[in-house]
């Protein structure tokens, strides 16, 4: 089978350093067979395997039937042990066994549309996109969006800074997340920190998974985005059924939180609050607000 070199492969590289692996069996009837494996949340990438990663892996590469892996906690993914499919992963430039220091192929530093399909799939599996507050400024909402990625592979991070000043998108290196748990590698994150950076990812780079895209729309539409909402309840969002003001802990809000459910906590010196989430019970004076546009629609 021909290996074709394009956006769109380059793309499932991106993919495939993100949230892939490509493993060869040890033992059993299969010794020796490779198997690839593509894995991402059951709940919020669910549906970002489903209309984007298996129908471009069926129409690019091969057929590629979808797994739900079970566990303390399951993933939602594709799988297979399809010689077509791995060996062409293989040609593409995607190692095989643990991914330790990760080499962006040289075919795909070579054209521009390449590197932006690389970056837009490593994105959409192991990059992250949130909101922040502006801790100098009282009762501040989530206004100041940025992306991050993270790896285990430091050449992989500096590569992709470089690929960002290729593309006039500015990302900085942070201190890496050093792990005293055993097992676990010191993470080395990249984070795009302006939100004139982050439209300039999404005008130029782009992302084709619903969990990054409707946050940054919620983003862009009413200038923040809550923390630790769902893909459904941005969309409820956008579909300017509930007022986003609801999901903050605000006084004339306060009795929207449903007892005892508390906010995560987003760094060491920041206490919890309730926030409103799934399950809520909106009493009529806070309906009002959502019915009537004034406040934020």
């Amino acid at each position: 089978m021909e290996v074709i070199k394009n956006e769109k492969t380059a793309e499932i590289v991106g993919l495939c350093f993100g949230d892939g692996s490509l493993t060869k069996r040890h033992s059993g009837k299969n010794k020796g067979k490779l198997r690839f494996q593509m894995r991402g949340s059951i709940t919020e990438d669910r549906e970002h395997y489903d209309d984007y990663v298996k129908p471009l892996f069926d129409r690019v590469i091969g057929a590629i039937p979808t797994t739900i892996y079970n566990g303390k906690k399951p993933y939602y993914g594709i799988s297979t042990e399809s010689g077509k499919i791995c060996n062409y992963l293989v040609s593409l430039g995607i190692p095989v066994g643990i991914k330790n220091e990760l080499i962006i192929p040289e075919w795909i530093l070579q054209d521009r549309n390449y590197m932006k399909g690389f970056l837009r799939g490593f994105f959409d599996t192991d990059g992250s996109i949130f909101c922040q507050k502006s801790y100098n400024v009282q009762n501040s909402l989530h206004r100041l969006i940025k992306i991050s990625f993270g790896s285990s592979s430091k050449k992989l991070i500096c590569d992709i800074h470089t690929l960002l000043n290729k593309v006039e998108i500015k990302g900085v290196i942070k201190n890496p997340l050093l792990h005293e748990e055993k097992n676990w590698k010191t993470l080395h994150i990249l984070r795009i920190e302006s939100n004139k950076d982050v439209e300039r990812w999404f005008n130029i780079i782009g992302s084709n998974n619903s969990k990054h895209i409707t946050k940054f729309e919620v983003w862009k539409r009413f200038g923040f985005c809550p923390p630790h909402t769902t893909i459904k309840q941005r969309r409820i969002i956008l579909n300017k059924e509930i007022n986003p003001a609801l999901f903050y802990n605000k006084k004339e809000y306060a009795e929207v939180a449903e007892p005892g459910q508390m906010r995560k906590v987003e760094d060491i010196n920041q206490k919890p609050c309730p926030l409103v989430g799934a399950r809520v019970q909106i009493p009529s004076s806070a309906l009002e607000s959502i019915i009537k546009p004034n406040k934020i629609f």
